[in-house]
């Protein structure tokens, strides 16, 4: 049984999920240039900390979305392109 969708309402966002998942995985494309996967990072436990906390500076918005959201979505899409 997989996890339920996340619902961003939840967290104050009026955003869609997709839309949300693409801007994530731009960040993260934005930020480590290619030089590094999802995984590698997510072995790097502070330096996933500090790229969550960095999309939540950048984009105050998302002020409430948890790192699991953030971090969930970048691999939600890679497994779904």
């Amino acid at each position: 049984m997989g996890r339920p969708a996340f619902d961003l309402g939840v967290y104050g966002v009026d955003m869609d999920r997709e839309s949300f998942m693409d801007m994530m995985v731009d960040e993260f494309n934005g930020t480590f240039f290619g030089n590094q996967s999802l995984d590698e990072m997510l072995l790097r436990p502070r330096q996933a900390l500090a790229f969550c906390d960095g999309v939540r500076t950048k984009h105050p918005r998302f002020t409430d979305v948890p790192d699991e959201v953030i971090l969930r979505s970048i691999m939600i899409r890679r497994k779904n392109p």
